[in-house]
């Protein structure tokens, strides 16, 4: 390589890395942008109060009545009492005999037998007649599900006049309307 061609690879690069230097510099400084901000005084003309609702369920007992009419029956006779004692007495003589082979088993399975046959007989009074019907109330107590729509001061929109024009900043506490308030003002200034 000679000297000469050495001279114009070196102009070539500077005068790419000038271009590309000054081409940064046009784009960045177009870019680049000026924000003022300042603090002005406006004031409230109207203060609106937001909301937000929602469904809240919430479980309770609720107590249902209802009034029936129940069957009344007739009181059990001796003989109806003695007629079960007789069949639970059978039922059990020859259950105690089946099961055991000692003796006295099935003699003591017709007493146990002639018992609950009595017992059965006693609380069973479907076996008996109908003679009158009498109203009772029967009452049962259910859980249902109670829902309330809550609503929830969530906020405040302000409407403030500022430079004659009327902005929208909302807070959490209300302003009072008439009140001057301090607005910071942030202004942005760039080239297109």
């Amino acid at each position: 390589m000679t000297h000469k061609t050495l001279n114009k690879i070196i102009k070539w690069c500077i005068s790419s890395l000038v271009t590309l230097i000054f081409s940064t510099s046009v784009v960045t400084s177009s870019v680049m942008a000026d924000t003022r901000v300042e603090t002005v005084v406006g004031t409230v003309v109207d203060t609106i109060t937001l909301t937000s609702t929602y469904v809240r369920k919430t479980p309770s007992d609720q107590r249902i009545c209802r009034t029936e009419d129940v069957p009344i029956y007739a009181q059990q006779e001796a003989s109806s009492d003695l007629g079960s004692m007789i069949i639970g007495g059978l039922i059990g003589s020859a259950v105690g005999n089946k099961m055991s082979n000692n003796n006295g088993a099935g003699a003591a399975g017709t007493v146990a037998g002639a018992l609950i046959g009595r017992e059965h007989a006693k609380k069973n009074p479907e076996n008996g007649r109908v003679i009158g019907y009498k109203q009772q109330e029967l009452c049962t107590v259910s859980t249902v599900m109670v829902e309330e729509n809550i609503s929830e001061i969530s906020g405040y929109r302000n409407h403030i006049e500022i430079d004659g024009k009327i902005i929208k900043l909302e807070s959490k506490s209300p302003l009072t309307v008439g009140a001057r308030v301090e607005v910071v003002r942030s202004t942005s200034y760039s080239l297109r």
